[in-house]
């Protein structure tokens, strides 16, 4: 008897067991239903460009002299006007070349003085009839180029010495050539902007812009005034855009504001990167741009279409089955509780759809 008692409750704790266990299986066989609200929104199909914040203009800072910085007059961040003086750069000489500079000072001296003692005594010749006009004109123009070769060479020294051990020269700096020459080591602002960077320190050696050499970028400017974008676009969406397009600026350190403006540029040529071929964009930025700052990372959407207050489902609540679009709802009578009813849908960003005709504002629709 006590046997049989045991084998009975065996029994019912298996049957029980079971029965846990099925229900189990059909409540994981039933899928999660989401539902949706149909809701009024707007609506934009766009080509997204991702870039950059970058000012109107940039200038890069640069010697006409070589030598070293002496000191700056700015630093990065600082707001400066054209014309403003930014550093000051002194020329390095050994003793060779102040030597050097100082015997040609002397040689065209000599020759200045040289050529207008001859120019007068011609003149004086010619008083008499002594000397042809052509000989007077010949001095003339003698003693105007050794005038600027005495020049150019007090110029140079003038310099010179301004460089050495910091020493200021003592000559009479009158002339055009030295003038000139001592004005270059002032370097002034081309623009009105501010100083993104300073690019080397104090007592850095700098190369000189010329022909020959692309010289020692001393600061980068920036013309902030107005910011525009900068950005690429894919291959694929570049025959969709042209110039002239609204755009609307997202800005990552202002993820709540929205900023507007239009398509400026679209490059000719594109690039490739990584087997991908994009095209360069920009596009001027309207209104206030203050709080915008150069490098900030953005993305612009270029508004091919726009649609706004009409009513919109998630693109993952609409079925499209060959010509026909559907929804889904609920409707516990329906087949699986799932009611499939035919919609007309319009313009779709892919992430949101427009209704036109089949769902009224405020229904629920189940998402797939």
């Amino acid at each position: 008897m006590r046997k049989a008692i045991i084998i009975i409750v065996v029994v019912v704790v298996v049957a029980i067991l079971a029965l846990i266990a099925y229900q189990q299986s059909r409540t994981a066989a039933v899928p999660e239903v989401r539902m949706v609200t149909v809701q009024r929104g707007a609506i934009t199909k766009a080509v997204v460009a991702t870039g950059e914040i970058r000012p109107l203009a940039e200038a890069e800072v640069k010697s006409r002299i070589g030598g070293v910085v002496r000191r700056f007059f700015a630093e990065e961040g600082d707001a400066v006007a054209k014309g403003q003086r930014l550093a000051e750069i002194v020329p390095t000489a050994t003793p060779e070349e102040l030597v050097y500079a100082r015997e040609a000072v002397k040689t065209a001296k000599y020759r200045l003085d040289q050529s207008r003692r001859i120019l007068n005594r011609l003149e004086s010749l010619a008083e008499k009839d002594l000397v042809s006009d052509a000989e007077i004109d010949e001095a003339e123009t003698q003693l105007s180029i050794d005038e600027a070769r005495y020049d150019a060479a007090l110029a140079e020294l003038e310099v010179l010495e301004e460089g050495s051990a910091g020493a200021k020269a003592t000559r009479d700096r009158t002339t055009a050539s030295t003038a000139s020459a001592l004005g270059d080591m002032i370097i002034a602002s081309p623009i009105n902007g501010i100083v993104l960077s300073r690019n080397v320190d104090e007592g850095s050696s700098v190369i000189p812009l010329s022909s020959a050499y692309g010289g020692t970028s001393l600061m980068t400017l920036a013309d902030v005034s107005s910011m525009h974008f900068e950005g690429d676009v894919d291959e694929s969406d570049v025959a969709k855009i042209s110039e002239g397009m609204a755009t609307k600026v997202f800005v990552d350190a202002f993820p709540e504001t929205v900023f507007t403006g239009v398509l400026t540029k679209i490059a000719p040529q594109g690039v490739m990167t990584e087997g991908v071929v994009n095209f360069s964009v920009e596009a001027e930025i309207d209104g206030d741009t203050s709080v915008l700052r150069t490098g900030m990372s953005a993305d612009v959407q270029l508004v091919l279409e726009e649609r706004t207050g009409v009513l919109t489902v998630p693109e993952g609540a609409v079925i499209y089955q060959a010509d026909s679009t559907f929804v889904e709802v609920s409707d516990e009578t329906a087949q699986g509780g799932r009611l499939r009813t035919p919609v007309e849908v319009g313009l779709s960003d892919g992430i949101r759809t427009e209704v036109i005709k089949g769902l009224e504002e405020g229904q629920t629709v189940l998402l797939q």
